[in-house]
């Protein structure tokens, strides 16, 4: 009998702790509102609404702004011609919203000869971007820790926040990471594994730290930009470096260290083209951006990539020449479309999620990869479990990453400061 009552009395302080939690999160995903809209948003009452709101606005936590003057009507109810919504006879609406000057987020992504960070302030408006490209792979665990933090004291001095502003910092890596504990396992961006970034980078900030694969990080820029997307479970593959996927649940990374998948590192077959996780026949040793332009270097005079890796130049270029024509680039790209209709067939049989999107770089060659892909996953996939999901196809640039990685901050930083001070 305490194993089924306590878990309801786990719940029931759960839901208790959490109207604050509501508000905020409300705020977050709708933009600013007046208070009836959060009371009929949130299902507390407008006294309760009122009563949290103006304690958030003493913590500096929410503050008021005004819409454009809303016009009376003869048909308002009286309730709201009192005020009841915020809004009286020929004045502004008066609006809730999350002050901007309650602190900063910082975002990094950590990527394959590439390090992109932003700095966001409290509402989620971006303030500063920066992007240094370097040698990833020649990094050690000290040097790496010294750049990133290097980089996000660049992005506090560029807009002159002072440190103990900072509420969280967000980094977002290619390969496996262990969400939980803050390791990042292995990349093939780095030569070196099992690395611990975000205590070296929590002590010298004293800030939240939270990390994520970017494949998590880009499935929650997604649906933050088209909700419809956060609907239920969302599965969002990746490519471009890699080939990854990022699943969330109602617009949220749940899961925490199974959020992310290494789906690129399906084996196709024990003897198809090397991959960089030093196993063959993966996914993604068919599907990436390095896999194609290593093989396309086979037999067309292209120029090498740095660290086996091209940059979006040379995958421009690549995309040129297989558009004239070259029917050995054609089969190139084929045989990435029936690798990507695995990856979505995989995805689609183990997880059965509401959607699956195809993000990334790597999908600005799709035309060229649609025809195969199709056939193939018509027949990797039961008909039945096909129909029951939504395939959508977003091509996105690497900056969603960030992007993401500063909403998945934000999202910790509101559970945790509400937590805290319930």
């Amino acid at each position: 009998m305490t194993d089924l009552i306590e878990p309801s009395r786990r719940m029931s302080t759960l839901l208790r702790g959490s109207n604050r939690g509501r508000l905020v999160d409300v705020l977050r995903r709708q933009g600013p509102l007046p208070r009836v809209e959060l009371a009929r948003s949130t299902g507390l009452s407008f006294p309760a609404v009122s009563g949290l709101t103006s304690k958030l606005i003493a913590e500096e936590l929410l503050c008021e702004t005004e819409a454009a003057t809303v016009p009376w009507s003869d048909d308002a109810d009286e309730d709201d011609a009192e005020g009841l919504s915020g809004r009286r006879r020929g004045r502004p609406a008066v609006l809730l919203t999350l002050n901007p000057e309650f602190g900063r987020i910082i975002a990094v992504s950590l990527r394959m000869n590439l390090i992109e960070t932003l700095i966001a302030d409290f509402s989620g408006t971006s303030l500063a971007q920066s992007r240094l490209e370097i040698a990833t792979r020649s990094l050690n665990a000290g040097a790496l820790c010294d750049l990133v933090i290097a980089q996000i004291d660049a992005m506090l001095e560029a807009t002159a926040t002072p440190r103990h502003r900072l509420l969280g910092i967000g980094i977002a890596l290619q390969g496996i990471v262990n969400a939980d504990t803050g390791r990042h396992l292995w990349s093939p961006a780095l030569s070196i594994t099992d690395i611990d970034l975000a205590n070296p980078v929590r002590l010298a900030f004293g800030a939240e730290v939270v990390m994520a694969n970017d494949a998590v990080a880009v499935a929650l820029a997604l649906c933050a930009a088209e909700p419809s997307l956060a609907q239920g479970l969302s599965a969002t593959i990746m490519v471009g470096h890699g080939v990854g996927m990022g699943v969330v649940v109602d617009g949220e990374a749940r899961w925490g260290a199974g959020a992310s998948s290494e789906i690129g590192h399906i084996k196709l077959g024990s003897n198809g083209p090397q991959c960089r996780c030093g196993q063959r026949g993966c996914i993604e040793a068919y599907l990436a951006d390095y896999a194609l332009y290593r093989d396309a270097r086979t037999f067309l005079d292209l120029p090498p990539a740095d660290s086996q890796q091209p940059s979006e130049a040379q995958m421009a270029l690549l995309r040129e020449r297989a558009l004239s024509g070259d029917p050995r680039l054609a089969h190139l790209f084929q045989q990435a479309g029936r690798a990507l209709a695995e990856a979505v067939a995989a995805t689609i049989s183990v997880l059965r999620p509401h959607h699956v999107i195809l993000a990334g770089p790597g999908l600005q060659a799709f035309d060229m990869m649609r025809h195969a892909y199709e056939q193939r996953l018509e027949q990797a996939v039961l008909p039945w479990l096909l129909k029951s999901t939504a395939i959508y196809l977003r091509p996105s640039e690497s900056a969603a990453i960030v992007e993401g990685m500063m909403r998945r901050t934000l999202f910790v930083v509101d559970r945790n400061r509400m937590e805290a001070t319930e």
